[in-house]
């Protein structure tokens, strides 16, 4: 496989599962040193193998994303042990199921705050590093329900559409720099998130009608558009949001 990465460095956030793991053991498998984190620290050890066993180096660090002090730790951490950072996946993400009217102020919280927070604590962590360098990659993982509304999802609709807007001022802010700043949006992908309704033969139907392609995302496609823009084939996309659905968004805009 091409080395797009070699002796790069870079931080995968949300790296236990799906698609930050993905991502992950792809940059791996192109050359790159990788700093991964996560909450779930038994899955970030099977990441951390599966890493290891594409023979790239790994550093694993236990993340709530939004704690802007365990955020500069981690990022610390990792200029310890590699000496720089060249890239950043902002992946860490959760997923909101519930009415309008029944959201509380915690449910509210917690999925602005990991969902923004951590895009924001992580981009401001590692930018004064990239822009004293003038290079570096930034990549944040949002989602098409940023762009259209699901039922039952509002804070999350608003939490990605949030997030898209921050790429968008983040590039922005950095047009001085060689920094690119991006965003992926997924359409259904089966993760962890969305395995369980998935299961649901009838669920899993639905969605296979909506999709031009007519097959689910996995976390693989995913990545592979994160390294995409991560490489220096993309060095002129900049502020963009690359939709990743099977056409999901073509049917629905």
């Amino acid at each position: 496989m091409y080395k797009r990465f070699e002796n790069k460095v870079a931080i995968v956030t949300g790296a236990a599962s799906g698609i930050g793991r993905a991502t992950a053991v792809r940059f791996a498998e192109e050359g790159a040193k990788l700093s991964i984190c996560d909450v779930n620290m038994e899955g970030l050890q099977e990441t951390e193998r599966l890493v290891l066993e594409k023979g790239a180096e790994c550093l694993v660090s236990r993340v709530d994303v939004r704690s802007w002090d365990e955020v500069q730790a981690c990022v610390n951490r990792t200029l310890e042990r590699f000496g720089t950072i060249d890239i950043l996946v902002n992946n860490a993400g959760t997923g909101q199921f519930v009415p309008f009217v029944m959201i509380d102020d915690d449910e509210y919280n917690r999925v602005m705050d990991i969902n923004v927070r951590g895009i924001f604590y992580f981009s401001k962590a590692v930018l004064p590093i990239m822009m004293d360098k003038d290079y570096g990659k930034i990549v944040n993982v949002t989602s098409i329900m940023g762009e259209v509304a699901g039922q039952g999802q509002s804070i999350y609709n608003a939490s990605k559409g949030a997030a898209k807007m921050m790429t968008q001022g983040i590039a922005v802010d950095c047009s001085g720099y060689n920094i690119n700043v991006n965003a992926v949006a997924p359409g259904m992908v089966l993760t962890g998130l969305t395995k369980n309704m998935l299961g649901d033969p009838d669920q899993a139907q639905y969605f296979l009608e909506r999709i031009p392609k007519r097959r689910i995302g996995e976390p693989e496609d995913i990545a592979a558009a994160i390294l995409f823009l991560c490489s220096d084939e993309a060095s002129y996309i900049h502020g963009a949001t690359l939709h990743v659905d099977g056409g999901m968004m073509c049917t629905r805009m």
